[in-house]
């Protein structure tokens, strides 16, 4: 139990840094530091990612929400009711159907 607190001691002191074959542990925490090097970097490319993604995602939403309000007014736009309301005073509803007017040598036909 005493050689047991004192490896904790000796650990927390960095003695094992130290010693004769301490290359060995030299190595193991260089490589522990780039792992965590590495695993931060990712993290943090990740929630670069991720908040460019609900960027886009929340311009998608404002673009479609935008394009069916421009759909519904080009539809509405369409329908013979708003035609009539707009040239209301301008032009004139046709009883009878149009008639063809052909110009030949000088004379004017009607059929």
């Amino acid at each position: 139990m005493i050689n047991n607190i004192s490896t904790i001691k000796d650990i927390l002191k960095g003695k094992f840094l130290i010693k004769k074959n301490a290359y060995k542990s030299w190595n193991f925490i260089i490589f522990l530091a780039l792992l965590s090097l590495i695993s931060i970097t990712s993290s943090h490319l990740m929630d670069h990612k991720i908040r460019k993604m609900n960027k886009i995602n929340e311009e998608i939403k404002e673009l479609k929400s935008e394009y069916a309000y421009i759909h519904s007014k080009y539809i509405q736009m369409q329908l013979e009711s708003f035609f009539k309301k707009k040239l209301s005073n301008r032009l004139k509803h046709l009883d009878s159907p149009p008639y063809e007017l052909k110009y030949e040598s000088n004379k004017i036909i009607n059929k």
